[in-house]
């Protein structure tokens, strides 16, 4: 297993969602997670649940937890789906 299956296991994302990059710097004592998904995913919309294409994405960055003694942090691409009854949420 290779370490983004293992860090998608262990933040518990599900699918379309996957860990795509790991950048650690020891020196700062800091772990970087990029998570991502394809190209053509759909998400449920946030009002109804209906499977909706991706309008489009922001990219945002969060604080997560410790892993160890290393400051982590988590940035993806956040997206807004475009629902047929309810117009473009964020996801």
């Amino acid at each position: 297993m290779d370490a983004n299956a293992l860090f998608t296991m262990a933040l518990g994302l599900t699918s379309p969602w996957e860990v795509k990059d790991l950048v650690f710097t020891a020196e700062s004592r800091r772990l970087d997670i990029r998570i991502d998904f394809p190209r053509g995913a759909s998400f449920p919309c946030p009002e109804c649940g209906e499977s909706s294409k991706v309008h489009d994405t922001e990219e945002k960055s969060w604080r997560h937890l410790d892993f160890f003694q290393h400051s982590a942090y988590l940035t993806a691409r956040v997206p807004r789906c475009r629902c047929d009854q309810h117009g473009v949420k964020q996801v």
